[in-house]
């Protein structure tokens, strides 16, 4: 990708985030006098609400998705700004690295934004959560993929020019053993 491709990018996914939660801050200040004195607060597996709080709580979404948002966005800023991410890259691979590093962080800035603003809207609305079906414990181990296929695209863009094929290939087909294994542990659960 070229260098404005990604900064648009980047831009957007800030612009996204923080204006989703923005938007629903304001909304939530404009009926909060509207809530009753206790209103659920917090989801269980099911996606219902299991625990019933004081309106102040109301405001938990906005607290956790700021801070998620902020946080991936100072991990960035620090990305950016770092002179070298290793000493052993040589200045190609340093720059796929910062940007593999910096898509996933967008990618989790944005799933945690909407994942809260989400919350924000079931919270004021006092609705069953909505995941797309899915329980929302799994829900909310989506954004690990990310950093996952960043470190495996990273370390592999590296370690291909030292090593051979077959050894990347043997870990993504483990990497996807284990995600199969996980899917099916949490359906034998159920």
């Amino acid at each position: 990708m070229h260098e404005k491709t990604i900064k648009r990018l980047h831009t957007t996914v800030n612009i996204l985030s923080f204006g989703m939660l923005w938007a629903y801050l304001v909304y939530m200040l404009m009926v909060y006098k509207d809530f009753p004195e206790k209103i659920g607060i917090h989801y269980g597996d099911d996606n219902e609400f299991d625990v019933y709080a004081s309106r102040a709580y109301a405001f938990f979404p906005f607290i956790a998705g700021f801070g998620l948002v902020i946080s991936f966005t100072l991990g960035g800023f620090a990305i950016n700004k770092a002179k070298r991410i290793s000493k052993k890259l040589g200045v190609e691979d340093d720059i796929f690295v910062r940007r593999t590093v910096l898509t996933a962080f967008d990618a989790m800035k944005l799933f945690w934004a909407v994942f809260y603003t989400i919350w924000a809207h079931c919270v004021i609305h006092q609705t069953r959560m909505f995941t797309f079906g899915i329980p929302i414990r799994v829900f909310q181990v989506l954004p690990v993929i990310p950093i996952g296929a960043a470190a495996l695209a990273a370390d592999s863009r590296i370690r291909l020019k030292k090593s051979k094929r077959y050894i990347i290939i043997a870990e993504l087909v483990f990497i996807s053993v284990m995600v199969f294994i996980l899917i099916i542990s949490n359906n034998l659960r159920k």
